[in-house]
């Protein structure tokens, strides 16, 4: 059967982290930063460690209460989940050394696909207020990203964001729009997988109740755009990303679903999506051990279920507390990324910060 052209969105588990501040008044220039832990090292200057670390994080939590949109949600404790998670859990309060030179430069770059809306959104919108760097947005049709294109235009600093047209499905966009990485920045920071395909179950196959449901156009659509397009983007980004000893670490955050977990599997169904989320989780695992070579870290999060168009089939049998703001999901997600270590390189987390089994 012919499968109807989807808007990439969030899958239906989405994500949130504790509010980290930019530190606006840190420069950067005077120090170098070892990242391989949450500490924040001095390599160049006579203050000792725990005076910087103390001036550098009172200065970092202070402006935490004065960045423009932070959410005031209050997530509910996480739900238990079945099987042994393998990864220590992320300080969710301590934001890295890396991450504090990160958003202070303003040469960094930082990539954002499904950007269009929701959650891609909301983290292009949030890198703005918490980064000093470009923001690159990507989307199908940046003609039609209203949205998008409206807060671009309206934005104090318009010449930090990049609009930028990627299918995932389609390997000839990622070239060219590795081509023009390349030729305007020739690096990127941070990429944020956040794109992906998940089905009303009405319009569309997916996602399956059943075995009998299953269609395998749907179910190929479905590692076209939630595997495969995240991780041949992250191929053609990943030599961009490379860092020296004394920079801070890139990182690849991949968008995944706490139905992804095999070990956390106990109620079946959604047969081609669940299988998607484990093979986008098996790839993060996978390229953290070859990617930490080169100075970058990868992360696969659960961000929880989020209210965005991607949900709302859904959002009738989801507790009112349990369906999170979009501002919430993307401050989470970030937060990850600024709070992460090398500890944390390939593993899977919810939007507490809380490990989850594979």
């Amino acid at each position: 059967m012919k499968v109807p052209k989807m808007r990439y969105a969030l899958a239906m588990s989405q994500l949130n982290l504790f509010p980290i501040p930019t530190v606006h008044a840190f420069h950067v220039s005077k120090t170098s930063y070892s990242c391989g832990g949450s500490s924040l090292r001095q390599h160049h200057h006579t203050t000792p460690i725990s005076t910087l670390r103390t001036k550098v994080m009172r200065k970092s939590f202070h402006t935490a209460s004065t960045l423009n949109a932070r959410s005031t949600f209050e997530p509910p404790t996480p739900p238990s989940f079945n099987g042994q998670a393998v990864f220590p859990d992320i300080n969710m309060k301590q934001v890295s050394s890396c991450s504090i030179a990160r958003n202070q430069d303003p040469n960094s770059v930082f990539v954002v696909t499904g950007a269009s809306r929701g959650i891609g959104l909301q983290i292009v919108k949030d890198l703005m207020e918490r980064s000093k760097g470009i923001i690159v947005a990507c989307c199908r049709s940046p003609n039609d990203a209203e949205q998008l294109n409206d807060f671009a235009s309206l934005s104090k600093n318009p010449d930090r964001i990049l609009i930028h047209a990627l299918d995932l499905e389609n390997q000839d966009t990622i070239n060219e729009f590795a081509t023009t990485l390349k030729e305007r920045y020739n690096r990127v920071d941070v990429l944020f997988n956040v794109a992906g395909i998940l089905g009303d179950g009405q319009s569309t196959p997916g996602p399956e109740r059943s075995l009998r449901g299953m269609d395998r156009e749907w179910a190929m659509k479905s590692f076209q755009v939630n595997y495969l397009g995240p991780m041949f983007l992250t191929q053609a980004c990943a030599p961009m990303m490379r860092k020296k000893k004394d920079e801070p670490k890139s990182v690849i955050c991949n968008l995944s679903a706490r139905v992804g977990s095999i070990s956390d599997n106990g109620l079946g169904g959604w047969i081609s999506y669940r299988a998607s989320k484990s093979a986008l989780n098996q790839g993060t695992k996978t390229l953290a051990l070859e990617l930490k070579r080169q100075g970058t870290y990868t992360i696969a999060l659960h961000p929880g279920t989020t209210d965005t168009d991607l949900s709302k089939p859904f959002q009738k049998n989801v507790r009112e507390d349990r369906l999170f703001p979009v501002d919430f999901t993307a401050e989470r997600m970030i937060d990850a990324v600024d709070c992460m270590d090398d500890s944390h390189t390939g593993g899977f987390y919810d939007w507490n910060g809380t490990a989850l089994p594979y």
